[in-house]
């Protein structure tokens, strides 16, 4: 159960009349939550009353009431809303309550600036009742602006003494893990930020787990219970990838814990990458600077948080097919290499051999010239001695030896005689 939840007290009595009349308190006695306070004795049974009777009388009775019907009230803007038809709904708040107020736009147009979260003004005029809602509003009917109000200025005076510190400095921002398999989330246990954050998770990732860790995020002790839970899940969930803090959207005040700075040191000091998820889409909280990413909201949050599993599922097909497509390019274009480099080793092996072709039919024709056989055949013949030697001289002729005389067509052997001098004609 949310920890809010366990602060009140559903046992006690909580109603007991403050101004009434002596005799008319005697007649009531306390109540539980369980019962409305009621006149024992001396009330005659009423008629029972529609809720439109109920808070038009209540109308009635506040907008004639001379204190209520000319009040000026002092305090801080807060959740300014400029509606299209003109007119302007707001809050002043103080350090412990807040006043809904409206601004026709005849008396919005007069107005010399617009107004704006934070500013300090004093407005008059006169409390009325809204029977649709049963909620009460004060109807200005004049307006003075003083300045910034006191949570605007201290919002300024921590924002710049923090910044000196360097607790909004990049350089100490860590980055998101992109496959995170656990979220841990600090945020109200019930309410629309906790559904939003699990809805958006769940459709867009259905393998990350997400913790839990309910705490109480505005009111008296919220932000040193924020800041509590931070430092628990740090200390305690080593598993915990990525955490989210935060709430959903509502006035100044009530996201005003997240301003303080408890919860901005904690943030400092997480070893777990943070997303501050305050639900506001306009201006930034303390929380917001010091986190190690900014959500608008929420959604947005959860959306940052956690990839999208169809979209990794499709990017992851198209990587596929990428792959593949790269793969066949570079298989075709490795098969084209490999078919010009054995055409380019084809090509130069053909002109090598018909140039060695063309060399050796050189040497046949340059042996065929200088064939012995071929100059024999012209009626010349070749003399060897014994040993094979070529007879070129006459006068080396011996007649003891005996001698090879080849002609073109075959040999003899037989003795020389010398016959006369190679100069005889």
């Amino acid at each position: 159960m949310p920890e809010a939840f366990h602060q009140v007290n559903m046992s006690g009595p909580i109603w007991t009349p403050e101004r009434a009349d002596t005799s008319v308190h005697r007649s009531f006695r306390r109540t539980t939550p369980w019962e409305w306070p009621y006149q024992e004795v001396n009330i005659m049974p009423l008629k029972p009353v529609s809720v439109t009777q109920l808070n038009d009388y209540l109308n009635r009775v506040i907008s004639t009431d001379p204190l209520l019907s000319s009040v000026t009230v002092q305090g801080e803007v807060s959740g300014v809303k400029y509606h299209s038809s003109g007119h302007v709904y707001f809050s002043l708040v103080d350090s412990r309550s807040r006043l809904s107020c409206f601004l026709h736009r005849e008396k919005a147009m007069q107005l010399q600036e617009k107004l704006t979260d934070g500013m300090e003004l004093t407005a008059s005029g006169g409390i009325t009742v809204f029977s649709r809602g049963g909620s009460y509003s004060l109807y200005v009917r004049s307006l003075e602006i003083e300045g910034k109000g006191d949570l605007a200025a201290a919002f300024e005076q921590m924002k710049r003494r923090l910044d000196r510190e360097g607790l909004f400095n990049p350089a100490h921002k860590k980055p998101l893990p992109p496959y995170p398999d656990r979220i841990g989330v600090i945020t109200a246990g019930t309410g629309a930020a906790i559904r939003d954050i699990l809805k958006i998770i769940r459709k867009r990732n259905n393998v990350c787990d997400v913790v839990v860790f309910p705490t109480a995020v505005q009111g008296d002790g919220a932000a040193e219970k924020i800041a509590r839970a931070i430092d628990f899940v740090n200390e305690n969930f080593n598993d915990i990838d990525i955490l989210i803090v935060g709430r959903g959207g509502g006035s100044a005040e009530d996201l005003w814990a997240f301003n303080e700075e408890a919860v901005a040191r904690s943030i400092y000091a997480s070893r777990i990458p943070i997303i501050s998820a305050v639900g506001h889409e306009i201006d930034f909280s303390i929380s917001d600077l010091v986190a190690d990413v900014r959500a608008e909201t929420p959604t947005a949050a959860a959306q940052i948080a956690v990839p999208d599993t169809e979209e990794l599922s499709g990017q992851l097909e198209t990587w596929k097919e990428q792959l593949r497509r790269q793969l066949e390019n570079s298989l075709m274009y490795q098969n084209l290499k490999v078919e010009n480099q054995i055409r380019m080793l084809r090509d130069g092996l053909e002109s090598k051999i018909s140039g060695v072709q063309n060399r050796l039919e050189q040497y046949r024709t340059v042996l065929r010239e200088n064939d012995p056989r071929r100059i024999l055949a012209q009626g010349y013949s070749i003399v060897e001695d014994s040993r094979g030697r070529v007879m070129l001289d006459a006068n080396l002729i011996s007649p003891e030896e005996t001698y090879r005389i080849t002609f073109h067509n075959g040999s003899a052997e037989g003795r020389l005689k010398k016959t006369g001098d190679g100069n005889d004609e």
